[in-house]
């Protein structure tokens, strides 16, 4: 329980900022508002359309469901920030259904889970899935750890913190709709989050941290508007469509647990090329060191909450979580590639 002298107490110097660092909304882009307008059948035509042109296909889905998802999280760059709009709610949630389809089966494109998994079997294909999905060991992150340039590093932080900038409202998201061990584990995990009641140990104060100390806010801000790369959301929006459609709430958790997963060897390389390069300022590293040692430990309860789980989960439970948990798989290797491309191109050397 806080006390509200705490609360009053207990509000650090960057809280002043509004989160995420975006500017209001202004407008959707024209190709979306333009997309918004049409019948189902003419969204599904010009998607499939798309799919002969990969990079435009992906930064318009991605882009779109970006945008759509800001809607969802309801911030100050929310098209609907403090109103309501019946019929432009309608367009986008009509909308983002067809682009979360898009996304899943024309660009992610995740393999199938195991047919006929039980509870114990399953436990164990996802305890070695955590360990070994292509995403853990992806190259981009020896890159980072060895060869990148400070400011292929400082771009890359960039891209970090749009990717995690809502990860509190993410796990809030995900508590919803289960029960018993895996709403324990869950929460607990949003706890964390949260800083154990503490706004100065935020997981998202950390990253104000990391902007104060590289960047300007205006910077940042300046930066989403008109430089922020199309995949730099990829496994966000693959999160957020699984978060924000009820009947993926077994999904979004096989998702999660394989994010958990890859923190930590992912962070540990992200440490040493920061180290690597000078860049070991505590306001920079922070948000990586502290999930070097948090975030095993959620994978961990996140496992034992499915195994623990009662009502037992049954075949067809284990295999939506598997599910989610190839999709989250899929959506890093996609994303890792093309930062790694990015940075190369850009900004290395």
């Amino acid at each position: 329980m806080l006390k509200v002298r705490s609360i009053e107490d207990d509000v650090p110097l960057l809280q002043q900022h509004e989160w995420p660092p975006a500017y209001p909304f202004a407008a959707f882009a024209p190709e979306l508002d333009a997309f918004l307008q049409l019948s189902v059948s003419e969204q599904r035509a010009q998607l499939a359309a798309q799919r002969a042109h990969p990079e435009r296909h992906g930064a318009f889905v991605n882009d779109a469901l970006g945008a759509i998802y800001g809607y969802v999280y309801g911030y100050q760059d929310s098209p609907l920030y403090l109103r309501t709009d019946d019929d432009l709610e309608a367009q986008l949630q009509r909308s983002k259904m067809e682009l979360e389809r898009e996304l899943v089966e024309h660009f992610l494109v995740p393999p199938p889970p195991p047919a006929g998994l039980g509870l114990k079997d399953g436990c164990e294909y996802l305890r070695t899935y955590v360990l070994e999905n292509p995403g853990v060991t992806h190259p981009l992150f020896d890159f980072l750890r060895d060869h990148v340039s400070a400011a292929a590093v400082k771009e890359f932080l960039r891209l970090e913190v749009l990717r995690n900038e809502v990860v509190d409202d993410e796990v809030a998201f995900m508590i919803v709709g289960l029960q018993g061990p895996m709403k324990q584990v869950a929460t607990s995990n949003l706890w964390d989050e949260c800083g154990n009641g503490r706004l100065d140990r935020f997981h998202t104060y950390w990253l104000r941290q990391l902007i104060d100390t590289t960047t300007d806010w205006d910077g940042i801000r300046k930066y989403r508007r008109t430089s922020a790369p199309w995949f730099a959301r990829i496994t966000s929006n693959s999160l957020n469509r699984l978060l924000t459609r009820p009947g993926y709430k077994y999904q979004a958790y096989g998702h999660f647990l394989v994010t958990e997963g890859w923190v930590c060897p992912h962070f540990e390389r992200i440490v040493a090329g920061l180290n690597r390069l000078g860049m070991d300022d505590p306001g920079i590293a922070v948000y990586f060191t502290a999930h070097i040692s948090i975030d095993p430990h959620h994978t961990d309860e996140m496992l034992a909450g499915i195994q623990s789980q009662q009502p037992s989960l049954g075949a067809a439970e284990v295999a939506e979580i598997i599910r989610g948990a190839h999709t989250a798989a899929a959506a890093g290797v996609k994303m890792f590639d093309r930062v790694q491309q990015h940075l190369s191109a850009r900004l290395n050397g």
